[in-house]
């Protein structure tokens, strides 16, 4: 008769039990050992694995059934274990870990396309300094010589950006930076307006956000944008060495 091998639930003593005796698919067995009462379902034929036992062994399992039940049993007699029920228990959660694998591996999607890779737009906008700068000094009549840096800003970038900020900065002889301006692009003063105006009108035009008639808003791609930088309470002309010109900010609309 075929044979299967049970563990009692409560106490882990293991018994060797005739499956024929099973004709149900839910079983209730009681432990010989701690007399508790547990459920047995009938195994699968197929899921059923035979194990060999040693001469000699009668197939008695340590602290299972008492030695006279083994007694009338034959050598060699072939165990079986039903394993269909933790077979299944095993392979969901390994084909939950595969699942989660293919997931991640394509990027957070299993049915994302397999075409090339879109390029993604640059986190911040690509925004450059044209190599037109023009410096030169001018009286002004309020705070004496002033310096004045003027330039274009490209936008390099696929879609409209708005608010660039350029920043200028002097150095002395030593490659010190001496003095920090910035400015709004899309703010243009003519000379006569910066040998003119004061220093308080000249900054809040340099600082205007939006640009002169909002030249400073929603720049297309590939267009320039010009700005004007001016620097005041200068140091000797001898002590300045050189000049720099940086996009200091911009953002996309």
């Amino acid at each position: 008769m075929p044979l299967i091998v049970i563990a009692c639930e409560s106490c882990g003593a293991q018994f060797r039990l005739d499956s024929a005796r099973l004709n149900k698919p839910k079983n209730k067995v009681r432990c010989s050992k701690c007399q508790h009462v547990f459920t047995v379902e009938q195994p699968d034929e197929e899921a059923l694995i035979y194990i060999e036992v040693s001469e000699g062994d009668e197939g008695l399992i340590p602290g299972t059934l008492p030695e006279k039940e083994a007694a009338g049993l034959p050598p060699g007699v072939a165990r079986r274990r039903s394993v269909g029920k933790i077979a299944r228990l095993i392979a969901v959660p390994v084909l939950l870990v595969l699942a989660a694998v293919v997931y991640f591996s394509m990027d957070g999607s299993l049915f994302k396309s397999s075409g090339p890779a879109q390029p993604k737009e640059p986190a911040r906008p690509l925004v450059s300094i044209m190599d037109t700068l023009n410096a030169y000094y001018l009286e002004n009549v309020h705070a004496g010589q002033v310096l004045v840096i003027e330039g274009e800003i490209l936008n390099e970038s696929s879609k409209p950006i708005s608010f660039v900020m350029v920043e200028g900065k002097l150095y002395g002889t030593n490659e010190k930076v001496a003095q920090i301006q910035r400015c709004y692009s899309g703010n243009v003063l003519t000379r006569k307006e910066i040998q003119n105006l004061k220093l308080s009108d000249i900054e809040e035009r340099m600082m205007n956000r939006e640009g002169k008639n909002l030249k400073n808003v929603r720049i297309p791609p590939a267009a320039r944008v010009p700005f004007v930088l001016v620097f005041h309470d200068l140091p000797e002309i001898n002590a300045l060495s050189n000049y720099s010109v940086d996009v200091a900010s911009a953002k996309f609309d």
